[in-house]
């Protein structure tokens, strides 16, 4: 019939219904699976290098840092090159690559025999990882636009519940098997997440938007000779093209501000990992309840920091952001001071919890700050700096961290607050956002989903 509409094509079977569920949900199940076993390894670490003959204290906290910092430190220079890759062969396949690379890691870490292999096996990860990054890559390939939003933040508390979970059940085997087990028990957790992973979620290379090529690689790119001198030649130019992009972030107004301020607190974040449970254990634990008292300090400060990231992201939805913000590093700056003075591992629980409920929704108020202030069309430029100053900040805290220790393990809950300090002059450093937490004429409003 002359004039009737053309039918509207139907969608890529992934967006039908509630098919896209499915994958994010797949997904999210294994990052906390993952999760989960990463942190029967990770908070040990300091632990594991006293085990394996490092005896002093300062030494054992600098080792501690270098074990914590080498893997995001080297992950944050090889994850470009498994962003080229996963274009070409698939984000599922690189989340199963970084899995596989864990499980092996673990299991020859629990073998080990000089605190050197450990460190070697924590840069294999860093080189060979990117575990988070690649899922997070796989779940804008398999969600509708508009449901991206719930995908991201279904993944997020995916990985605040394995980190809850994780450090308590390793303590628990740690103290009455040995860290060994704990080592293997994370290996093993992460092969389940493994081959989950192969039946919970679809292959991205199958999907794509409605009317699109489901393939994530654009046909050029397929059609080009899979030679080392056209890889070298994109990582080439997708270097040059960041660097332009890093410029023009950078010049947006406020940017600098906030990416302070995130790289600042991140580094208070990660602080803690190298001497948590060289600190509790200065604090009178007795040796068969550090792991399990460390990891109760773990689990409950990322609850107490999924609750302020969780009712922050609410908040600002509906107040103006930069008070909410200003108050929440007042807190850390107020609150990481007496953990100096500390004479108690209760003490210590109390406060590392209190930081967690009043300034643990910082990077979520950052973040939402952020979208508020950066125009759409430069959202994706920006955004990906902000997650290199988060890797950076993540890579940088445990070395320096260690190197502290070294002198006084309190010195580095001292620097923490002066660190918050330091991130509030920051934010407070522009007399346009003086004007604007006085005047009030700024507020986050609701959040476009599609954002």
């Amino acid at each position: 019939m002359q004039g009737a509409s053309p039918p509207v094509p139907d969608p890529h079977p992934v967006y039908r219904g509630r098919a896209w569920w499915r994958n994010a949900g797949g997904m999210a199940t294994v990052v906390f699976i993952a999760f989960f076993g990463f942190n029967f390894v990770i908070p040990l670490l300091p632990l594991y290098a006293q085990l394996l003959g490092v005896t002093d204290v300062g030494q054992t906290a600098l080792l501690g840092g270098v074990l914590f910092a080498i893997a995001p430190l080297l992950s944050a220079f090889s994850s470009p090159l498994w962003g080229i890759i996963a274009d070409r062969y698939g984000r599922k396949r690189m989340v199963q690559r970084a899995l596989a690379v864990s499980v092996v890691a673990y299991t020859l870490m629990a073998m080990a025999t000089s605190v050197w292999h450990v460190v070697i096996l924590r840069a294999a990860i860093g080189i060979f990882g990117g575990f988070y990054s690649m899922t997070l890559a796989y779940l804008v390939t398999v969600t509708p636009p508009s449901r991206a939003s719930i995908a991201i933040a279904l993944l997020q508390g995916a990985q605040i519940l394995g980190t809850i979970a994780g450090p308590v059940s390793a303590g628990f085997i740690a103290d009455h098997y040995g860290l060994r087990a704990s080592f293997f028990t994370g290996a093993a957790v992460v092969a389940v997440g493994f081959f989950s992973l192969l039946v919970l979620a679809d292959d991205d290379r199958a999907i794509g938007a409605p009317g699109e090529d489901p393939s994530p690689v654009k046909p050029e790119l397929r059609l080009a000779p899979p030679s080392v001198g056209n890889l070298l030649n994109r990582i080439w130019h997708g270097a040059r093209d960041g660097m332009r992009d890093l410029r023009l972030a950078i010049a947006l107004p406020g940017f600098g501000s906030i990416l302070g301020a995130l790289f600042l607190t991140q580094m208070v974040d990660r602080s803690y990992g190298p001497i948590l449970p060289l600190f509790v254990a200065h604090l009178g634990t007795p040796d068969n309840q550090v792991a399990s008292f460390s990891g109760l300090v773990v689990s409950l400060g990322a609850a107490a920091m999924g609750v302020s990231a969780g009712l922050g992201g609410v908040v600002a939805s509906r107040w103006r952001v930069y008070p909410l913000l200003v108050a929440s590093l007042v807190a850390g700056f107020f609150l990481c001071a007496p953990m100096a003075l500390v004479e108690t591992p209760m003490q210590f629980l109390v406060l590392r919890v209190l930081i967690g409920l009043f300034a643990g929704g910082t990077v979520t108020l950052i973040m939402s700050l952020a979208n508020t202030r950066i125009p759409s069309a430069s959202k994706g430029t920006a955004f990906g700096v902000i997650s290199s100053a988060t890797l950076l900040g993540t890579a940088i805290s445990p070395l320096i961290t260690g190197a502290l220790a070294g002198f006084d393990l309190r010195l580095v809950f001292a620097l923490n607050s002066v660190l918050y300090l330091i991130a509030l002059l920051w934010v407070l450093r522009s007399p346009q956002v003086v004007a604007l937490i006085a005047v009030g004429t700024v507020a986050s409003g609701p959040v476009d989903p599609t954002d």
